[in-house]
């Protein structure tokens, strides 16, 4: 299991020097939007006694900045809603898809909350306008795009309930399942590293899965295995899966 990554390094040095720089200047200082792994990483990693928050926007955020030396007031987040037609079944990777063509990082653009004829996408302020001047179309479907109110934010409609068989709670049972491929090709996605089990990069094909565990499968979307149901009369195991699309 890769839990001390180059990249994982990397993101622990910026957040030191993010912290200095604000109690050395006096003024807040931010770092991402990050995603799950690496909020978890560096809440794990940081001291306890360091002044930093972590804030997405809003309350239930999944990618959050860093703030050092901030207060929630003070972070450089910006609502923005996009609004089409509802017959038009846009999803979450459409969106991210058209701000990425766009040359847009991924780690300016926060949450993405999508529901039928409006998204609400949260940025960082300095990319805000230009995704206002920019962004007409998400794929082929035309969009208006506005400031948004955090008091009415969509409830996303991409997410899928599940219930699936398997033969046991390994991860690469799992993988291939969820990801609809044969057992090699899963242990070939977690060889890979591109296999995640609660936000860390899993490469053992044999990990024994949890009930409340979330499985990020690169290009394939989030799973998060959210009961066991028991067995089936084969022998089987039956559990309930969320998947996030």
């Amino acid at each position: 299991m890769n839990t001390q990554s180059a990249e994982d390094k990397l993101l622990l040095s910026k957040a030191y020097d993010a912290i200095e720089l604000s109690e050395r200047i006096g003024a807040p200082r931010f770092l991402g939007f990050l995603n799950e792994h690496e909020s978890l990483y560096l809440r794990e990693h940081l001291p306890k006694r360091a002044d930093i928050r972590f804030f997405g926007g809003y309350e239930d955020a999944t990618r959050l900045m860093l703030g050092a030396g901030a207060e929630e007031g003070d972070f450089p987040i910006v609502p923005l809603e996009l609004s089409y037609k509802p017959e038009f079944d846009l999803r979450h990777r459409d969106f991210l898809g058209s701000l990425m063509g766009l040359g847009i990082r991924r780690d300016t653009v926060g949450d993405i909350l999508v529901t039928d004829g409006r998204a609400v996408i949260f940025a960082r302020e300095d990319v805000a306008p230009f995704i206002l001047s920019q962004v007409e179309k998400i794929g082929r479907v035309g969009v208006k795009v506005g400031y948004a109110e955090l008091e009415d934010l969509p409830v996303a409609n991409d997410i899928e309930e599940l219930v699936i068989t398997l033969s046991s709670l390994r991860l690469d049972a799992f993988v291939a399942h969820a990801a609809k491929l044969s057992r090699d090709k899963a242990a070939g996605l977690i060889k890979n590293e591109t296999v995640m089990v609660d936000h860390i990069i899993q490469t053992s094909a044999s990990y024994q899965l949890k009930e409340g565990a979330t499985v990020t499968i690169r290009k394939y979307g989030k799973f998060v295995l959210s009961g066991l149901l028991g067995e089936s009369r084969k022998g089987k195991l039956r559990v309930s899966v969320k998947h996030y699309r």
